[in-house]
């Protein structure tokens, strides 16, 4: 018998962008958390302590729910990953300015926080034009990794296993059909049907 899904994906019309831009609060909570770690990792590695990164997430995460609705994936050049860059190099620069001049006292404090404040600057000049500092690839696979964990439990456990074998572990469609007894052509169709439901979800957050 042909696989069928095991429950309605939530909001289907639309992309979680789209759906988020409109307001939907479950999509929004998706985004931040799809995307939420990648924004930490980016802090992270533009010098922000784990404190001062978790800081840039959230105000990143408020500036891009004030923002979100002037943001036009529909345009060619768009890049929803670019944007939240944007923002959070933003956020981070936020960041290294607030802790720049922290604290008072004689001469060597004078001479530490002269120091600090050089610091500062060199950081602020290198987030000017930086790119995002992590590879494409690498923030694509991450993201997906958590859309399909959200995805998971509105589909039917064996075409989820189906997909899972086939598009994640990279196992043969035969050798999965084989193991479950079902035909090939099954696997197949419940692989490209998890694959439609995730890229509809992710539809325009890739770039």
């Amino acid at each position: 018998m042909p696989q069928t899904d095991y429950s309605p994906e939530p909001s289907t019309s639309g992309s979680l962008l789209q759906r988020a831009r409109d307001g939907d609060a479950d999509s929004w909570r998706r985004l931040a958390q799809i995307y939420g770690p990648i924004v930490y990792s980016w802090a992270r590695r533009c010098g922000c302590q784990s404190a001062d990164a978790a800081d840039v997430m959230q105000e990143t995460f408020a500036a891009v729910s004030a923002a979100i609705g002037r943001f036009d994936y529909e345009r060619p050049d768009a890049s929803f990953r670019g944007w939240l860059w944007t923002i959070t190099r933003n956020k981070v620069r936020d960041q290294a300015r607030r802790d720049d001049g922290h604290g008072v006292g004689g001469t060597e404090a004078q001479v530490r926080l002269g120091s600090i404040a050089d610091q500062v600057a060199d950081q602020i000049a290198m987030l000017e034009n930086a790119d995002p500092p992590s590879d494409l690839a690498s923030d694509v696979a991450s993201a997906q990794l958590r859309a399909c964990e959200m995805i998971r439990h509105t589909v039917e456990p064996r075409s989820w296993r189906m997909f899972w074998e086939t598009a994640v572990q990279g196992r043969e469609p035969a050798a999965v059909a084989e193991e479950m007894d079902v035909s090939k052509w099954a696997v197949y169709k419940a692989k490209a049907r998890v694959l439609q439901r995730l890229q509809r979800q992710l539809a325009g957050l890739e770039s």
